[in-house]
């Protein structure tokens, strides 16, 4: 969740946004039909016919209050079938496009909002580039190392995922976690681990396949790494796909 946080509040700044501009563009709009069809009822007042001539335009355009749509402003004549009647209806028409009726809306609040989401974006994206950058400070600092989900410090020799939760391991998987990770190829031969963690024991191949098999389940549940065998001689620390 607080991963997706900057991301959730990037969209609920735009969704804003963008609501805010569509409720405006649709009120001045409606103010704008509005006042058109307000200016054709005065006008069929004034007039005293319904013949649509060069003094009912001038009459119409006269009424209409907005002055973005004064000069675009029209009336249509349209037939009608009341009944068995055909009668002429008049209609008054903005003639603005959606440019006119978008500049002249109050999208201050839509502004401000992506304004912000803008700032949200490139404040998120330079906090986490400078994370980003002060993580691999502290990591070549610290000398770790990152495989398959699973880090190394060495300095203080501790083992954590790639979200800082230690890994616990006993003293012997602890000693072989780190042979293993020390190794560029992350692979290491079954005699070389028994000469390095039991030096005095002629046999340790039993003590050792004990030692993989307790080590096998940490490995895969906190990572996306396993254990496994090469031809009885080896041991492989590798991917799990």
């Amino acid at each position: 969740m607080k991963k997706n946080y900057p991301l959730l509040v990037f969209i609920l700044l735009m969704g804003s946004s963008v609501a805010s501009s569509v409720i405006n563009y649709q009120i001045r709009e409606a103010f704008i039909n509005h006042d058109v069809q307000n200016a054709l009822a005065k006008t069929m007042a004034q007039c005293e016919s319904m013949v649509v001539d060069a003094d009912t335009i001038a009459t119409y355009k006269n009424n209409i209050t907005i002055d973005e749509i004064r000069d675009t402003a029209c009336i249509s004549v349209r037939a009608v079938r009341r009944g068995e009647r055909n009668e002429t209806v008049l209609e008054a028409n903005a003639g603005c496009s959606f440019m006119t009726v978008l500049s002249s809306s109050n999208q201050r609040t839509s502004v401000l909002l992506a304004i912000t989401a803008a700032m949200w974006a490139v404040g998120c994206a330079w906090y986490g580039r400078r994370r980003r950058e002060e993580m691999i400070g502290t990591a070549v600092e610290n000398k770790e190392m990152s495989f398959g989900g699973i880090c190394y410090n060495e300095t203080d020799g501790r083992f954590t995922t790639t979200d800082g939760t230690p890994l616990r391991f006993t003293p012997m998987q602890h000693q072989l976690m780190e042979m293993f990770f020390h190794n560029p190829q992350h692979t290491l031969a079954k005699q070389h681990i028994c000469e390095t963690l039991w030096p005095k024991k002629p046999d340790a191949s039993d003590t050792l396949y004990t030692l993989i098999r307790r080590l096998k389940p940490i490995i895969e549940q906190c990572s996306d790494l396993k254990i496994e065998s090469d031809r009885g001689r080896d041991y492989i620390l590798t991917n799990k796909t």
